[in-house]
């Protein structure tokens, strides 16, 4: 197909019939939808120092805009080039030329020049005709001056030549985004040559598609992908435009700064003397449907790495991605994509796994024994050196890999030091490999001799300490190995040993490990207690057990104790789990009676210690007691159970007694618990009245409480105490007798008048002085309630509140 030919310019014979701008000449079949295209496109303004000039040499020194607009499907695609003439036939100033060529497939041909590569074509004229009807040009216009060996030239002698890239970069983010590029150098002879770099270096579909003007007086209105000017030219961006261009003032070095696309670096390490070959090669790697940078990028990076060039980590990156999905690929190319991939540099993990799955694809078994091997190698490398980056292993179950894996682990867990060594053993287990026990348990006992020799198990940072004891979970090996290391410590370094255990992590070793090491079995349960205090009774018990004989001793407690005694809760739980076979020495037995000596602050302590009562007046234990601590426990335990079921004679016995002042469990029955027994206690109220003046002051002073709270409840028990501390009430002290005035304060405001009644026959034989006033109380509480029952029957309802109580009539009030 040929190229229909237009010229445009001002003259005087043209398709307009008059003088003036129209189009002086067009090729038959050119349509009126290409004429007004190319009419707008052609507009041409030299800068303002040039537009007098007229003389050969000064147009010349004129921009020349080449200009390209590509069609759509079966659409006309137009290249233009547009000369300033000087004068038109009138003798005007501002006269231009433009030779324009239009076609379908403009560029489709094979050999056709890039329409850039048509700058200074010999083909351009700049003169008009006088037939109106041009011939078509019969094939492709002849290239002009531009060629990659002129144009990277051009690029080395160019200050800004190095910055090619972020120009492509900016052209890519153009077409993605619908903006427009412009480039501003010395001249348009030196745009023309950046844009030819950039076209040189784009995809040919791309560069065959790319919208441009080497040069426009006013490049703010265009729309082109590609535009430049001149540093003359007034450029004006408005703020409503500016962001729809990216400006690269290579004239005065004002460049944007953009990122660079990884298709445009890549481009510029090929260079433009290359660009042409190195496409080529991408053929047989293109699918055809390649459209954005981004689909570009692949098979561009693919040819690199066919070619032997050595990839960075981004391209490697992109071309395993995209090779995992390149179906359109033949397995023969699929395979040396592999091949290539694999030869050029370290290769991640999840990237040798994409590798091996195209490498069974294509049937490259070699290929998949070689990345199999690496990946196990990698693996187990990285995840033994802790690497950020290292995968988790997962179960391998292929047999072939299996003995594979373990015979590489077996070499390196040999060779490794502790840290890497608890790496390697948490990869292992996880992958479920099985190697041999006695190599786990030889590296194993030197990285516990390690651990152990450098001190540092009391400093163990957190992550190190949760490997190991995921280790220790996983690996009875590792714990034998332990065990070893231990007992070669405790021979070496006896005296040191405890401290040394104690800051071993507890997690590392069980007690069962330590089956065939008795002596370090011991020293285990005691560093045990050290770390979980909670169970330093229980590691007590399994020591006793280990000894032969079973001699509990003040040594081993304060090993176990260091504060050097027990609570009470201690020595209950400690007594509890003993046997009474156990033999237990005169420093031990002092710790018993420290325990019967201590202060009892409360009840929950006093049925501790009534309970640890118990337990050491069984047969077997009570052995073990000084003579005076074993007869407190014993009449701890009487008086107890005396207290529980009371009389008033044994109540009696138990406050008159004087108990020794050690004796704290009795003297705590007597403080906390004989105030209670006698309120509950059935007898009259002279012997209440004689238990409670043997108690004691605090003892007593606490009984009345309790008499107080009773006292507001007319029942058996509260009349029964309250005639008890009337009976006593000649002896009391002043305090005693205060409580006694609220008891029957509280009786007087609470009790009925028939329970008063009863409470004064009770209580004039203890005292009549009492038992009169409460008569009066009973008589006073009646005239009240009498007066106000003949009131409420006089009184119609007025609405006034009455202001006397029934339970509270006021004194002196008569029936």
């Amino acid at each position: 197909m040929a190229f229909q030919q237009m010229y445009y310019t001002s003259c005087e014979r043209g398709l307009t019939g008059y003088a003036g701008y129209q189009f002086n000449a067009v090729s038959e079949g050119v349509s009126a939808e290409t004429l007004r295209e190319v009419e707008a496109l052609v507009a041409y303004e030299p800068p303002q120092s040039l537009v007098y000039s007229d003389a050969p040499a000064d147009l010349e020194r004129c921009p020349v805009n080449l200009c390209f607009v590509p069609g759509g499907p079966g659409e006309i695609s137009v290249a233009a080039c547009v000369q300033y003439v000087g004068r038109d036939p009138s003798q005007r100033f501002g006269n231009y030329f433009a030779h324009a060529l239009g076609r379908t497939d403009f560029t489709g041909e094979g050999g056709a020049p890039l329409p850039i590569e048509l700058w200074r074509s010999p083909e351009w004229t700049r003169s008009p005709v006088t037939d109106t009807r041009l011939p078509e040009l019969p094939g492709p216009p002849r290239p002009g001056q531009l060629s990659p060996a002129g144009v990277d030239r051009f690029l080395r002698g160019h200050p800004y030549g190095d910055r090619l890239p972020q120009l492509v970069s900016a052209v890519f983010a153009a077409i993605a985004e619908d903006r427009t590029v412009l480039v501003i150098d010395a001249s348009s002879e030196t745009v023309a040559h950046w844009f030819a770099a950039v076209c040189y270096l784009l995809p040919p579909p791309v560069a065959r598609r790319l919208s441009f003007a080497t040069y426009l007086s006013r490049p703010e209105r265009s729309r082109l992908r590609l535009v430049g000017t001149v540093p003359e030219i007034r450029v004006g961006l408005g703020p409503d435009i500016q962001d729809a261009f990216h400006v690269f003032d290579l004239a005065a070095g004002r460049l944007p700064e953009l990122p660079e696309h990884p298709l445009a670096r890549l481009l510029g390490r090929v260079g433009v003397l290359t660009a042409q070959t190195f496409w080529s090669w991408t053929d047989e790697y293109v699918s055809g449907l390649e459209r954005t940078p981004e689909d570009w990028y692949p098979p561009a990076v693919a040819a690199t790495a066919s070619g032997g060039t050595a990839l960075d980590d981004e391209e490697l990156a992109a071309l395993v991605g995209w090779l995992d999905g390149a179906d359109h690929l033949p397995a023969n190319v699929l395979a040396a994509v592999a091949r290539d991939l694999y030869r050029s540099r370290q290769l991640s993990a999840d990237q040798l796994t994409v590798l091996s799955r195209i490498a069974r694809t294509t049937d490259d078994r070699d290929l998949v024994e070689r990345i199999q091997g690496e990946l196990l190698e990698t693996g187990m490398r990285r995840y033994m050196a802790d690497d950020p980056a290292s995968a988790e292993p997962v179960p391998i179950r292929d047999p072939v890999l299996r003995r594979q894996a373990t015979a590489r682990f077996e070499e390196l867990f040999r060779d490794c030091d502790d840290r890497q060594g608890v790496r390697l053993l948490l990869w292992a287990s996880t992958a479920r490999l099985e190697p041999d026990r006695d190599t786990v348990v030889r590296k194993s006992t030197e990285i516990a001799q390690a651990l152990l020799s450098r001190t540092v198990t009391s400093h163990v940072d957190e992550r190190f300490r949760a490997w190991l004891t995921q280790v220790a979970t996983s690996w009875p090996e590792f714990r034998e190995g332990m065990a070893l290391a231990l007992s070669g410590q405790l021979a070496e370094q006896p005296h040191h040993f405890p401290e040394l255990l104690r800051g071993l992590p507890s997690e590392l070793l069980r007690e069962e490990d330590l089956e065939h090491h008795p002596a370090l079995r011991e020293h285990y349960l005691i560093a045990r207690a050290a770390h979980d205090p909670e169970r330093t009774a229980n590691s007590l018990a399994r020591v006793l057990r280990l000894r032969e004989p079973r001699v509990l001793d003040g040594t081993l407690l304060r090993t176990l104790w260091p504060s050097g005694r027990w609570t009470h809760e201690e020595a209950v739980e400690v007594i509890q789990l003993l046997p009474p076979s156990v033999q237990v020495d005169g420093s031990a037995a002092k710790w018993l009676e420290a325990v019967f000596a201590r202060d009892i602050r409360d009840s929950d302590e006093l049925a501790l210690c009534l309970e640890l009562c118990d337990l050491m007046t069984s047969p077997g234990r009570i052995a073990w007691l000084p003579r005076s601590t074993r007869d407190c426990a014993e009449s701890a335990v009487r008086i107890a159970e005396l207290l529980a079921h009371p009389h008033a004679k044994g109540l009696l016995h138990v406050a008159e007694t004087r108990w020794s002042a050690l004796w704290q469990p009795v003297a705590a029955l007597r403080r906390q618990r004989l105030p209670q027994a006698l309120l509950e206690c059935q007898g009259t109220p002279q012997e209440l009245a004689r238990v409670f003046l043997a108690m004691g002051d605090r003892t007593s002073l606490r009984y009345l409480e309790l008499v107080c709270r009773v006292a507001a409840t007319p029942t058996r028990q509260s009349l029964q105490n309250i005639l008890a501390v009337v009976a006593a009430h000649r002896s009391m002290t002043t305090s005693q007798k205060q409580f006694l005035d609220r008891a029957l304060d509280t009786v007087e405001h609470s009790w009925p008048p028939g329970d008063l009644d009863v409470l004064t026959a009770e209580a004039r034989p203890l005292s009549a002085v009492l038992a009169e006033r409460m008569a009066r109380r009973s008589e006073e509480k009646r005239a009240g309630w009498l007066k106000r029952r003949r009131l409420s029957k006089r009184a119609p309802q007025t609405g006034a509140a009455e202001t006397e109580s029934p339970q509270d009539p006021p004194s002196g009030a008569e029936e």
